[in-house]
């Protein structure tokens, strides 16, 4: 949602508003916009005060003798000393029960403010001057962007408590336990934030925008509002295909665009996230004396992601059918078609040759003995389904191992996912081109021209590509 320009909110979660002042008079008011406290959270309640109190302020620069000044000793300047301007404390009553404004959006996209005689056109009038055209501010938009449903609309107006219940047990069955217990908690609380009992049908994108504030002042970071928004934009998206919300195009649904990791947050997430290895933390990792300590299933894993780039995931829940044999090459199938399996995005899901390290150490040995044994999986004794994953006991097996032979690096931090990046980046560094490298750890190029015009590599391709991955560890 995008919030008017006059509106900020505070660490606190009060709103505040603040108008420019009209540029003939910042010099002489030393000072370039008001600024005030809207004693709110609620960010409706925030704009409807806003409007009060800008029509106030408009009147008070314009009437004769509204403002009062000083001079500022020894500047030559002349600063703001007091305005007889309103503050917010005294529009607050007019505020509360002021008059509730019908916005209406006409066809052609004008907007209008339907007024009462000519005294209340002419304050309606003077406040959207004030603070600017109501067709840009978030509530209009939201009611341009729902589609007006009929006295006799066949959507029903179910409580959202109610619907949550019934997409909770439509998905769970098809829904690893710990994403669940994620999506449960972060839908059923905005249904708590939106009122239970509360029709689903009304709840649009100023009330999503008002969780988000709420979520922001309970000291939440970005990245976890965006994964609840995800999982609330999910939710929508059901909802509108089983009828119990009005009908929006692909990029309207209300909980989309609600938050946007700014440029420093994004610098922070580079800074403090995943390191990549550098060839000789690799060639500790891997040596043979290091590596006595790790357990044979969990060095087989740490193998397998220094050559693939695979996640750790990918990994984890790898069945005896995934290695496959394509071109007359031996390969590893990453799919989300198996039990238990599943992927990041559909890109995801490849076929990428095995190395020739990985066929020197046994991998392609192992997998035929596992067979013959009768076995499903590579790692037979993983849960099928478990809550945090087929991954979770070789991420947390491998980053003992780091945290033993590694010291702890100041900035960001190591772990299995390093791994990915190192592979990544050995590519990168190889020489690899970017669909290729792409193609082989199953990331999207952002790029629309190679989605568009690109063919998918070969698998000599992508083999002579990994071939040039090579650390000189011990076997």
């Amino acid at each position: 949602m995008r919030i008017p320009n006059y509106l900020r909110l505070a660490p606190s979660g009060i709103w505040h508003f603040r108008q420019r002042i009209p540029q003939p008079l910042t010099q002489k008011l030393g000072a370039s916009e008001f600024a005030r406290s809207l004693s709110t959270r609620d960010l409706l309640t925030a704009q409807v005060r806003a409007l009060t109190l800008a029509q106030a302020y408009a009147r008070a620069i314009t009437e004769p003798r509204g403002l009062d000044v000083m001079a500022t000793e020894g500047k030559g300047m002349v600063a703001l000393q007091s305005v007889n301007a309103p503050q917010v404390v005294e529009v607050l009553p007019a505020a509360r029960a002021g008059k509730k404004y019908r916005v209406v959006r006409n066809a052609d996209g004008s907007v209008e403010i339907e007024a009462n005689g000519k005294a209340d056109h002419a304050l309606a009038k003077d406040m959207v001057e004030s603070i600017g055209p109501f067709s840009r501010e978030a509530y209009v938009i939201e009611q341009a962007s729902r589609p007006a449903l009929s006295s006799d609309s066949k959507i029903p107006a179910l409580p959202i408590g109610k619907v949550v219940t019934q997409w909770l047990a439509d998905i769970k069955s098809g829904t690893k336990p710990k994403t669940f217990s994620i999506k449960t908690t972060a839908v059923e609380n905005f249904a708590r934030h939106y009122g239970e009992k509360n029709p689903l049908k009304d709840a649009g994108r100023i009330d999503v925008g008002n969780w988000v504030q709420s979520l922001r002042a309970s000291g939440l970071q970005t990245p976890t509002i965006v994964n609840k928004c995800s999982y609330l934009r999910g939710f929508f998206d059901w909802a509108k295909a089983r009828g119990y919300y009005p009908a929006f195009a692909k990029d309207d649904n209300p909980a989309a665009g609600q938050v946007v990791f700014r440029t420093r947050e994004k610098r922070l997430r580079r800074a403090f996230g995943f390191k990549a290895f550098t060839d000789d933390q690799v060639r500790t990792l891997f040596s043979a004396k290091a590596l006595a300590g790790l357990n044979e299933t969990a060095t087989l894993g740490a193998w397998i992601g220094l050559f693939t780039g695979a996640r750790v995931a990918e990994v984890g829940q790898l069945a005896l059918d995934d290695f496959v044999v394509v071109e007359g090459i031996p390969c590893i199938r990453i799919t989300d078609e198996g039990e238990g399996q599943s992927v990041k995005s559909s890109v995801s899901n490849r076929t990428i040759p095995v190395h020739p390290k990985l066929i020197k150490l046994g991998l392609l040995k192992r997998v035929d003995a596992l067979r013959m044994a009768g076995e499903k999986r590579l790692f037979p004794k993983v849960k099928v389904n478990g809550v945090n994953g087929s991954g979770n006991w070789l991420s947390k097996a491998f980053t003992r191992h780091v945290e033993a032979h590694l010291p702890k690096p100041e900035k960001g931090k190591l772990g299995f996912h390093s791994l990915r990046k190192t592979v990544v980046q050995g590519l990168q560094t190889a020489g690899v081109p970017a669909e290729i490298r792409a193609a082989y750890v199953g990331h999207e190029l952002d790029d629309e021209h190679h989605a568009a015009y690109s063919r998918a590599p070969t698998m000599k391709e992508l083999l002579a590509a990994v071939k040039k991955l090579n650390w000189s560890v011990d076997s």
